[in-house]
């Protein structure tokens, strides 16, 4: 069995293997380091113990270690210099790794901001170069990005329309509301990222799972979505745009009274519809997510 086990590193298009035999330089070390853990704990002021709401992650430190022997065809200062473009302190490369899985290939990437670069000019046949990072975002993205669309179907009632008067009139028949899965296999909970197409007033898309656990965000009863256009709205960073303009800011329509942002634990089924009034066979909401993991 092969080990498809391997990493590099992306600016911008530009890419770097972290470890290259042909070229005679190898990764002996990629640690990924772990999250630091964001204490908020408080004394109890009249016993033992504490009260502990410790619930986030900060940032997390990850380095690398590569060894360019000349011996195995390295031009040993050559491979130590082609690192720095990815070092400089206002970059922000991609690490990219592929974790070995019985042979199965699972990619991660984690966005780095590079902290320390290096190696010692001692003699021309090895260079021991070390590659210092911190990642902001410490969960590590599957870079597969799902999807999942609900529909909220028309807002009139499709058949006959009634009381029964001549001439009788048929209108369009119209498809039923449908709901969207979303899953995620990952380590935490995910916070998709969802586009409310329009036609449609007074938008609300709501995530349930079996156990009764409601997410919403509504918007208010007066506020339209035109056909044509659409409002992205990310749970996590908690902005909503018109048609993605920056310029376009819907917050201000939300009904913040009753809004409770989606956290959907993973390995759970979560259901998302999309509720309104004014609604076309186009009406919809699509959820986009990537899986994340501590790994």
């Amino acid at each position: 069995m092969t080990c498809v086990r391997t990493a590099w590193l992306d600016l911008d298009g530009t890419t770097v293997a972290l470890e290259d035999a042909a070229a005679g330089y190898f990764c002996t070390k990629l640690d990924l380091g772990a999250p630091v853990v964001r204490e908020v704990l408080d004394n109890l002021p009249d016993q033992h113990g504490a009260v502990d709401r410790t619930a986030y992650m900060g940032s997390r430190a990850v380095s690398a270690d590569v060894t360019a022997v000349a011996g195995a065809g390295a031009v040993v200062d050559d491979v130590a210099t082609m690192f720095g473009p990815f070092m400089v302190p206002t970059a922000r490369p991609v690490l990219h790794y592929v974790l070995d899985s019985g042979g199965t290939a699972r990619e991660r990437t984690l966005v780095v901001r590079p902290a320390a670069y290096d190696y010692a000019i001692e003699g021309d046949q090895q260079r021991d170069i070390h590659l210092g990072f911190v990642a902001a975002d410490p969960i590590a993205r599957d870079p597969r990005v799902q999807s999942a669309t609900a529909w909220a179907g028309f807002g009139s009632t499709p058949g006959r329309a009634y009381p029964l008067t001549f001439d009788r009139t048929y209108p369009a028949g119209g498809g039923v509301p449908t709901v969207a899965n979303l899953y995620s296999a990952g380590d935490v909970p995910i916070q998709p990222a969802v586009r409310l197409w329009g036609p449609i007033t007074g938008p609300a898309v709501t995530c349930t799972d079996a156990a009764g656990a409601v997410f919403r965000v509504p918007f208010v009863s007066s506020f339209t979505i035109a056909a044509g256009s659409f409002v992205d709205v990310d749970t996590k960073a908690h902005t909503a745009l018109y048609n993605g303009d920056p310029a376009q800011n819907m917050l201000t329509d939300i009904d913040w009274t009753s809004i409770a942002w989606p956290v959907l634990d993973p390995y759970v089924t979560w259901r998302m519809s999309l509720a309104g009034t004014a609604t076309s066979g186009v009406t919809q909401v699509v959820a986009t997510w990537q899986d994340g993991y501590l790994s």
